[in-house]
């Protein structure tokens, strides 16, 4: 019976090592969960309805800490461009009246914005509701502090554009905000040269993969393709570019000091043919 003890004491030193935690681990525990890191907002490419609204399917929710200019601001840390409208340059005769406008619309406010694409700079390009569900780009046209970006047309819905262009009729007519000076478009100014605008293949928004970013005038349509010459045809010429110094400059109407009234009209600077 000599085994007894021995068996005892192995007995006692088991319990021992399970009351302190020792001997193998339990498999089945999990470790602890790694927390996640935040994700950027989705960039869908398929319309749905806010606000009784057409837009991209893309929501961005948050109040707007910061106005870059009149058509950009940052939600929730994420930059957003205002699409359908581009606003003067901050060097541009009311440029910081535009970016001043915007601010008293949305800054420290609550907005909403739907989107169905970024451009290149990473930034959402999207339409900015207010809680209220005020379109916030369209009030900016309205009150003189950007201009309709008919470049993009197509991203919106058909309603919207009607809108959009009845908008800036309205503002250029009453002389508001950016047209009571002698306004150019901020894509000239930037670039020089006035875009297409796109023939739209329907009544609702689309978006197009690889589109260029909100502020690059490129028309949002495909290359119009070079019909094939036979040999020994003379090759086509086309007409040479207008010159970035040539671009047309918007003059807004006026009144004569006789109380005739002037209607806005495109003209070309001096010594341009």
């Amino acid at each position: 019976m000599r085994f007894l003890p021995r068996l005892a004491s192995t007995i006692l030193i088991a319990a021992a090592l399970a009351a302190c935690g020792g001997g193998s681990s339990d498999p089945t525990q999990s470790e602890p969960a790694q927390p996640t890191a935040p994700t950027q907002p989705a960039q869908p490419t398929t319309p749905s309805t806010f606000c009784d609204i057409r837009t991209g399917s893309g929501r961005l929710t948050g109040v707007v800490t910061s106005v870059h200019d009149g058509d950009t601001i940052t939600v929730a840390n994420q930059s957003v461009r205002l699409d359908s409208i581009d606003a003067p340059e901050l060097t541009q005769p009311y440029g910081s009246q535009a970016r001043d406008n915007l601010s008293a619309l949305v800054l420290n406010k609550p907005v909403t914005v739907t989107f169905g694409k970024k451009d290149k700079y990473g930034r959402v390009v999207g339409t900015v509701f207010g809680s209220d569900c005020s379109l916030v780009n369209l009030q900016q046209v309205q009150d003189g502090a950007a201009w309709y970006y008919k470049a993009y047309q197509c991203e919106i819905a058909q309603s919207e554009r009607s809108a959009y262009e009845a908008a800036e009729e309205a503002a250029r007519n009453a002389g508001r905000g950016l047209w009571a000076f002698e306004a150019m478009a901020p894509w000239v100014f930037r670039n020089g040269k006035e875009p297409t605008t796109p023939a739209c293949s329907g009544d609702g928004p689309t978006w197009i993969a690889g589109t260029p970013d909100a502020d690059d005038p490129t028309p949002l349509q495909p290359p119009t393709p070079t019909p094939p010459t036979n040999p020994g045809t003379p090759p086509v010429t086309t007409t040479p570019p207008v010159p970035s110094s040539c671009a047309p400059i918007w003059v807004n109407g006026y009144r004569r000091a006789n109380g005739t009234l002037v209607s806005g009209y495109w003209r070309r600077p001096a010594g341009c043919a």
